[in-house]
């Protein structure tokens, strides 16, 4: 009984990194949407001032495209390394 009494502040701990850490997951996905809808600003306003595309579908569009399609890769990528650890048997730990 006396060792279960140890865990309790390491589970704490460990309860408040996971907070930390969920956290900085939103600063890190704001940040990303900020600069993709810069990033397409950009664009956008690049191709908008060059050829006869309307702005705001441009920005939209790309600014989607600049979220997606990063965020297709990592999935993809999270995929197939659960794909090999559950083929090696590993926890992947």
């Amino acid at each position: 009984m006396k060792e279960e009494q140890g865990y309790d502040g390491t589970r704490e701990e460990m309860e408040q990194v996971i907070r930390r850490l969920n956290a900085l997951e939103y600063v890190l996905l704001g940040a990303a949407i900020l600069l993709a809808l810069g990033g397409g600003a950009g664009v956008a306003f690049l191709l908008s001032s060059g050829t006869d595309l309307p702005f705001r579908l441009t920005w939209a569009v790309l600014s989607l495209l600049l979220l997606i399609i990063p965020g297709a890769f990592v999935l993809g990528r999270d995929r197939m390394r659960r794909k090999t650890n559950a083929a090696s048997g590993s926890d992947g730990s």
